[in-house]
């Protein structure tokens, strides 16, 4: 997965590669870059909600991740390779885009960076691992149970997870069809343990192990 969240020099790294950038804004539901695609850039987030999808079984969408502010994506055009993932725009975005050759010139300028920006592509590796066993050794049901189990806050004696959160997105987020997240839905809401609304989802008591 070519994304990932910023830390000490990386951090560094990435306010001097905003200089050198080119600043736009994306509508929600665009497309900035997809799988395939030549790698010639990476992208830094100012501001906005992205997704990280690949194309799964059927062409089904499988969301990898998810990006926010201070984040970057497209550092693996370091490989020249194409584009590992789509990455589409949640919400409204401001995003810099900054070519492989300013990258390079960043680097020779300041070496001492390039520890620091392997250290967070092996931690990436690392994360993506950890995605694809769970999706490898859990079914449907329990990836859905460890996404709202992630996503969700308290809100008085209740868990909430915040939306609105379409059945298509959880679908990709739980590498889904939305026919069997809808069914899985409703069986948990016929059941009393979830309260289904536009804008939450209501954890209305402890969701069983096994459905």
């Amino acid at each position: 997965m070519e994304a990932g969240a910023a830390s000490g020099h990386v951090a560094e790294f990435l306010r001097e590669l905003a200089r050198l950038g080119e600043l736009r804004t994306w509508e929600a539901g665009a497309t900035v870059v997809r799988e395939g695609d030549e790698a010639d850039c990476m992208y830094l987030v100012h501001e906005g909600e992205l997704k990280v999808v690949v194309a799964g079984e059927g062409g089904r969408l499988v969301e990898l991740s998810t990006l926010r502010a201070g984040e970057y994506f497209g550092e693996l055009m370091f490989s020249g390779e194409r584009r590992s993932a789509t990455v589409q725009t949640i919400t409204r975005a401001r995003l810099t885009r900054v070519t492989r050759e300013g990258v390079q010139r960043l680097l020779a300028q300041r070496p001492d960076l390039s520890f620091d920006l392997i250290q967070a592509l092996g931690a990436r590796v690392r994360e993506l691992t950890r995605t694809v066993r769970n999706m490898a050794s859990t079914d449907v049901y329990g990836r859905l149970v460890g996404l709202f189990d992630a996503l969700a806050v308290a809100e008085g004696e209740r868990r909430v997870v915040p939306g609105p959160l379409s059945q298509q997105r959880i679908a990709e987020r739980v590498g889904a069809s939305k026919a069997m997240v809808n069914r899985l839905l409703q069986d948990l809401e016929r059941g009393g343990y979830i309260e289904v609304s536009r804008e939450r989802i209501t954890l209305l008591r402890k969701l069983p192990p096994r459905w």
